[in-house]
């Protein structure tokens, strides 16, 4: 009778420099949350370049810093954090589009 291989843990993928762990899915999820997030700034900045590009690159430079943290109590610390940021923002968001909304409906003339 044949028996399976047992699994092995996920394997690291290889980096210059070194191994490298594969991402944790609340990592992933969070980071894949923020990119989905940014798709709605559509306005530019004082320079002309748009909002989302900003915030993709800070998110991505932001997710690539914090990859390589060993402590797994400070990863559980940024996780949180960042999706608290995330939340407050999305619910800035919407507050502001909701009042932008709001002056449409009221200045609008039929």
């Amino acid at each position: 009778m044949h028996r399976p291989a047992p699994r092995a843990a996920a394997p690291a993928t290889r980096q210059l420099g070194g191994l490298r762990r594969p991402p944790l899915p609340e990592a992933l999820s969070l980071y894949r949350d923020c990119l989905r997030t940014c798709r709605h700034f559509h306005w530019a900045d004082a320079r002309g370049e748009p909002w989302n590009a900003v915030l993709r690159r800070s998110t991505r430079k932001e997710f690539e810093q914090a990859r390589d943290e060993p402590d797994p109590l400070m990863v559980a610390k940024m996780l949180v954090v960042g999706q608290e940021c995330l939340d407050k923002t999305v619910r800035q968001f919407e507050a502001a589009q909701r009042r932008i909304e709001a002056k449409i409906a009221q200045t609008r003339t039929r």
